[in-house]
Formats: structure tokens, sequence, C-alpha cells
């Protein structure tokens, strides 16, 4: 049997790792403003990167903190707005 714990597995200190930097980056606590979806997303999104091998507190803050940035750097042609998209289905004669 191997001793190196199942990639499914997140030990308590882990656990406690991530706790601590959803606090510090403000989705966590009592006094909280993050709406509970902001909370849910930021958590998904660190459990992802811890399993994507970013096991430092610091990594992991970095990472949360920086991760619309990624987003906006992505230069995929821009869509119309399906208001727009309607709209001119409607002028071509659309019902």
């Amino acid at each position: 049997m191997s001793s190196n714990p199942s990639p499914e597995y997140i030990d308590p200190v882990n656990i406690a790792m991530l706790r601590d930097v959803l606090r510090t980056a403000g989705f966590r606590g009592v006094a909280v403003e993050a709406s509970s979806d902001a909370k849910h997303e930021a958590l998904v999104f660190l459990n992802s990167e811890f399993r994507n091998g970013k096991r430092t507190r610091e990594a992991l803050l970095f990472a949360l903190e920086h991760r619309d940035s990624g987003l906006a750097s992505d230069r995929r042609p821009e869509t119309p707005p399906k208001n727009e998209a309607i709209d001119r289905w409607q002028d071509e004669g659309g019902r």
C-alpha cells in the first residue's frame, strides 16, 4: 500500500490553510460582504488550484486575488449580446 495520500483527500492542516486564505481574501468570517455565490466560487477555485499543485498559502492567496486577471487577457472574439442578435433576427424577418 502506498504511503502517499489519495489526491481526493485533503488533510485537516490543508483545510485550515484554505480557510485562512479565504478569510484573508474576504470570503470567510463574521462580517464578510461577499455573496454566498462568490464565497462558493472562491472555495471551488481554491480547491481546484490546491489539487493542481499550488500548496502554499502565498501561492493560493495570489491565485485567488488574481483569478480574474487571467480572464481579462483572453483575446477571444467578442460575440454580440443576446438582445442584439434577437433584434437582428427580427429585422431580417424572424418571428
